[in-house]
């Protein structure tokens, strides 16, 4: 193997159908195997050459969010024998439009429209075709060629770019399969693409394994415990913020609990257990996260020792590493064999690292980079005169090869999430303000020790002593400015009239933050953080943009989400999704009726802020038992019961449902509770075996052994009429994945008439998502036999009649597919073809 084309090639030769990518498009799940992936690549390197017109060494910048489409993007590029760029998909307009024009890239891909005139060709991702109908017939890359340009993060003023070769990054995975000792096989990606951890260990280690790596739509915490549970997840590469943000999580559960007494205790003890009686200690962690997550891979940033332990002791490895992007990144892991806490593992093979007289770590290997795109001065300052890589870190190695980090020789300031901040860049945006006579940024850390951009101000002078209100707006100016990891978050009025400086009136900034440090508290004045609030209202204007079909800029607070932006019933129903699946925030129904304004509905979010609930959505009445006694039970009691009450018993359509392959959506006129057992005694038993049937959540589950009957006996499974309804939606996509149709009764409630209630405008979302045939069903005489308010039947006929599947796509409108599947169940309701 000696390119990440060789690894695919590999891949797809050895593991063919097996799912290799997949991600959560709408409420299904788009499983790519490693043949459809391998298809996908040689489709994108086909257009991009002869449609498109790039020629090897052509530069490609690729701007978008983890999806199997960029990865087969990226693969399709190098297979093309391009130079892939990968842009993170959180930075501004601005900086893509100088990593453009620094590569004098051919083509720029990104997820969405660009704002500035580019200067190649400008494509769309989710435009690119991904079924050619023959192999890319060009020259595949050598090692030595060029596979990547990576810019390093957010840098606001001259990107740099690591040049690393398919060589580099080969031999860095390689090293790492040989030393890990883990088989990656179901992994959770949450970092960004454009980052090296990411690629390395979270793409081309587990696809060269065979491993399947699932996509995110979100990265809020409750879409990520979710992932976990659906897939079995079994490794992530994370960040120490993300181990931190978890571990938050689990422990503000046990304190709602008011458990934290048994969780202190239990801490205490598991040292003393091994792994897997730790695991069953905490069991109850492990279920809520899947119940197979066994292992982080974590780097990128400062991993704070207690956090470390604490996963270790709930029976999750941790293994620590350290890199760089010039390293392809990995420089040193801990591995499953060999573990220090405190150490940031052993160089990987081929890989040699050395402590130079200053305490600086260096580096040389295959893995390493020739240096930067177009930047002789900064490939020269970054390597030592006999060739080793100079890191920027301090470091020493202990006598069994442990490395051990020190601190920074560069001035870098590294975010908890593993980002990082250039100061010079932040300065540059904040001296543009008036209020703002000079500065000087530092990473200052906070009361975890976790590093934060923090201002300190020389103040311009200003009337009437108004210096520190002139200098927060500056700063509240600035961050606007600033990509949203570069945000000052606190700031500090200097009150010297210039800061300590260097002979070459350089900033000392050690000197400064050590005074800064000492200084009384009124001293360091703090302006609120503009994250939270702030980014909540950008991504609730850019949901909202997306719903109403408007552009971002005509969202203002005061827009009326009806007349403005037009969102009516079934887009608000979207909106409730989205909100729970992007902010973690559960609205209830009425409220979110009630909300006209975006202003309103910001107001909700802020008071109602919290976490959806999750909803435990049993899986034993899916496994064989269950369903071998729910036969044998639906046989020798549910159906001759119906029997009784329903005579004669009519099935009527029975035709149309001979050329349909499950899965599919049953729907029905709902009048009575015979209406379930009406249905599954007139489906033929092939259909009937595999049919989950949507339930009322707050009726049919209010008691433990309620649902525990109707989920043995029908397959029931709660389904949120009100309030938190993504996770009942997202399970009839499971279910479906999983190969069961599912019976839904879009009026949502029986009717007291017997004439067929308005269909709910949920179904036509639930229609389109799931892509699969919609069967309505019509029932009548139910209704006379146990209407709603009546506990005794009164025997009587009954005939169900199936009509034609309806066939639904994703493109389809949901409110007129809601209103033609309503038309489909009254035409079979109506006088000239009701159920006789």
């Amino acid at each position: 193997m000696k390119t990440l084309i060789d690894l695919l090639f590999d891949a797809e030769a050895a593991h063919h159908d097996a799912a290799a990518l997949s991600i959560r498009a709408g409420l299904r799940e788009d499983t790519w195997s490693y043949r459809r992936l391998w298809r996908a690549a040689n489709a994108v390197a086909c257009h991009l050459t002869e449609d498109v017109g790039l020629r090897p060494g052509d530069r490609v910048v690729v701007w978008g969010s983890n999806s199997p489409v960029l990865v087969a993007t990226l693969f399709g590029a190098m297979l093309a024998r391009l130079v892939v760029v990968p842009v993170d998909p959180h930075s501004s307009p601005g900086f893509l439009e100088r990593v453009t024009e620094s590569t004098e890239a051919a083509a720029v891909i990104s997820e969405l429209p660009l704002t500035y005139e580019a200067r190649g060709r400008a494509l769309r991702l989710d435009s690119l075709p991904l079924d050619a109908g023959h192999s890319f017939a060009g020259a595949r890359p050598a090692g030595d060629d060029i596979a990547e340009i990576v810019f390093t993060s957010g840098t606001t003023g001259t990107p740099k770019g690591v040049v690393l070769t398919h060589a580099n990054i080969v031999a860095d995975v390689t090293a790492a399969r040989d030393v890990l000792g883990v088989d990656p096989r179901q992994v959770l990606s949450i970092l960004p693409l454009s980052h090296m951890l990411e690629q390395t260990a979270g793409l081309y280690l587990p696809l060269s394994y065979g491993g399947t790596i699932h996509y995110l739509t979100s990265r809020q915490s409750p879409v990520i415990l979710q992932a976990l549970r659906r897939h079995g997840v079994v490794v992530m590469v994370v960040v120490p913020q993300v181990l931190t943000l978890l571990l938050d999580g689990i422990e503000r559960e046990v304190r709602r609990r008011g458990q934290e007494e048994g969780w202190q205790r239990a801490h205490r003890l598991a040292p003393h257990l091994p792994a897997k009686l730790r695991r069953l200690l905490f069991r109850d962690v492990h279920r809520g996260l899947g119940g197979r997550l066994e292992l982080f891979f974590c780097g990128g940033a400062y991993l704070p020792p207690d956090v470390a332990s604490a996963w270790q002791r709930m029976g999750v490895t941790v293994l620590e590493g350290y890199g760089a992007t010039e390293c392809a990144p990995a420089i040193a892991t801990n591995t499953a064999a060999a573990r220090r806490p405190g150490s940031v593992g052993k160089p990987l093979p081929g890989v040699q690292v050395r402590i130079s007289g200053n305490g600086e770590i260096q580096v040389k290997g295959d893995n390493v980079t020739q240096g930067y795109w177009h930047d002789q001065q900064a490939t020269r300052d970054a390597f030592t005169e006999d060739g080793w890589f100079r890191t920027g870190d301090l470091g020493e190695i202990d006598a069994d090869g442990f490395l051990h980090l020190r601190g920074r020789l560069k001035d870098v300031i590294v975010l908890p999430n593993g980002m990082n901040v250039y100061p010079e860049d932040v300065e540059l945006e904040l001296a543009q303000e008036n209020a703002v006579a000079d500065c000087v940024v530092l990473g200052l850390a906070d009361g975890a020790g976790n590093a934060r951009v923090h201002a300190v101000v020389i103040a311009a002078a200003a009337p009437g002593g108004q210096q520190h209100e002139r200098v927060a707006e500056a700063v509240r100016n600035a961050n606007t400015r600033l990509a949203p990891h570069q945000r000052i978050s606190g700031f500090a009025l200097w009150e010297q009239g210039d800061f300590p400086r260097t002979n070459l009136l350089k900033v000392k900034r050690h000197e400064t933050l050590a005074a800064l440090s000492g200084s009384a508290p009124a001293a360091a004045t703090t302006t609120s953080p503009p994250g939270a609030g702030e980014d909540r209202l950008i991504r609730l204007r850019r949901l909202l943009a997306r719903l109403g079909g408007v552009d971002m800029g005509a969202v203002g607070l005061q827009s009326d989400l009806t007349l403005d932006l037009g969102l009516d019933s079934l887009a608000r129903i979207e909106l409730a999704v989205e909100l729970e699946r992007e902010l973690g925030v559960s609205l209830e129904d009425d409220g979110l009726a009630a909300a006209g304004t975006v202003a309103d509905l910001l107001a909700l979010i802020e008071r109602g802020e919290t976490a959806a609930p999750a909803v435990a959505f049993r899986r034993w009445p899916l496994q064989a038992p269950a369903r071998a006694a729910r036969t044998l039970l639906q046989a020798a009691l549910l159906l001759p019961a119906h029997a009784l009450v329903c005579r004669p018993f009519r099935v009527e359509g029975a035709e149309h449902l001979r050329d349909v392959s499950p899965p599919v959506i049953l729907i029905a006129n709902h009048t009575s509770h015979l209406d379930t057992p009406s249905i599954l005694r007139a489906l033929p038993r092939r259909i009937r075996g595999r049919v989950a049937v949507a339930a009322a959540a707050d009726y049919f589950f209010r008691t433990r052994r309620a649902g525990l009957a109707m989920a043995l006996l029908l397959n029931a499974f709660p389904f949120s009429r009100e309030g938190t309804v993504r996770a009942s939606l997202e399970h009839c996509g499971d279910l479906v994945d999983a190969g069961w149709s599912v019976l839904v009764y879009p009026e949502g409630t029986r009717s007291r008439t017997g004439e067929l209630q308005p269909f709910k405008s949920g179904i036509g979302l639930l229609a389109t998502d799931l892509r699969i045939p919609v069967v309505p069903v019509a029932i009548a005489g139910a209704h006379a036999i146990l209407p709603k308010g009546r506990s005794r039947p009164q025997p009587g006929p009954v005939t169900v009649r199936f009509g034609g599947p309806v066939a639904v796509a994703d493109s389809d409108d949901r409110l007129e597919t809601a209103a033609r599947l309503e038309r489909a169940v009254a035409g079979l309701m109506s006088d000239n073809g009701a159920p006789r």
